[in-house]
C-alpha cells in the first residue's frame, strides 16, 4: 500500500514543472528533518568544505544565525550564514544568509559533488595531484552556488520581481507586492 502511494507521488511529481517538483522534494525533506540532523548537516558541510579546499587560500564556513533557531517553529525561521574566508588574512570576502530550503539544496549539491571528487581521487594513482586540480577554486564555486540559490527566489505573487523580503514564516516576496498588501 505504501509503495503504491509512493509510485503515485512519483507520477505526479514527474508531471510537475521542474522548479515546482524540486520545491515539493525540498519541503518533504525539510518536514522530516530533526533539529539534531540539521545541526549535523551544518557540521558535515563545514567538514567537507574544509577537506575539499585544504591547501587553498579560501574556505567556506557555515553557521546557524544566532537566535534564528530558538523558536519551536525553527524550520520556518532558521537562517544559515555561509561565509567565504581568506585563510591567510582572515578577511571575510563574502557572506550570504540562506533559509532552510536553500541550505538543504546546497547541502545536496556539495555532498554529491564531494562524493564524486573523493571517489575520483581514490581511484587515481596520484590522489594529491588529481584532487588539487579539481578543488583549485571550490570555495569560489560553492559561494557562487550560494549566491545563485539566494538570488533566484522570485516573488510568488507577481512572479516578476526578485523576492527580497523574507517573512518569519519563510515566505518571500518582492517589496512592491508587500507595499501593495500593506
Amino acid at each position: 500500500m505504501g509503495q503504491q502511494i509512493s509510485d503515485q507521488t512519483q507520477l505526479v511529481l514527474s508531471k510537475l514543472p521542474e522548479k515546482v517538483a524540486k520545491h515539493v522534494i525540498l519541503v518533504r525533506e525539510s518536514g522530516s528533518l530533526t533539529y539534531e540532523e540539521f545541526l549535523g548537516r551544518v557540521a558535515e558541510l563545514n567538514d567537507i568544505t574544509a577537506k575539499m579546499v585544504s591547501g587553498q587560500g579560501k574556505h567556506l564556513v557555515f553557521e546557524v544565525l544566532p537566535r534564528s533557531d530558538s523558536s519551536a517553529l525553527w524550520k520556518m525561521v532558521v537562517r544559515v550564514i555561509c561565509t567565504k574566508i581568506n585563510k591567510s588574512t582572515g578577511i571575510v570576502e563574502a557572506s550570504r544568509i540562506m533559509n532552510l530550503y536553500q541550505f538543504i539544496q546546497l547541502y545536496k549539491d556539495i555532498t554529491s559533488q564531494a562524493s564524486g571528487v573523493l571517489a575520483m581521487s581514490s581511484t587515481s594513482e596520484d590522489p594529491d595531484e588529481n584532487s588539487s586540480s579539481v578543488t583549485s577554486c571550490q570555495a569560489s564555486l560553492w559561494m557562487g552556488r550560494v549566491k545563485q540559490l539566494t538570488d533566484e527566489e522570485e516573488c510568488c505573487i507577481c512572479m516578476d520581481g526578485r523576492a527580497d523580503l523574507i517573512l518569519p514564516c519563510a515566505h518571500s516576496f518582492c517589496q512592491k507586492c508587500i507595499d501593495k498588501w500593506m
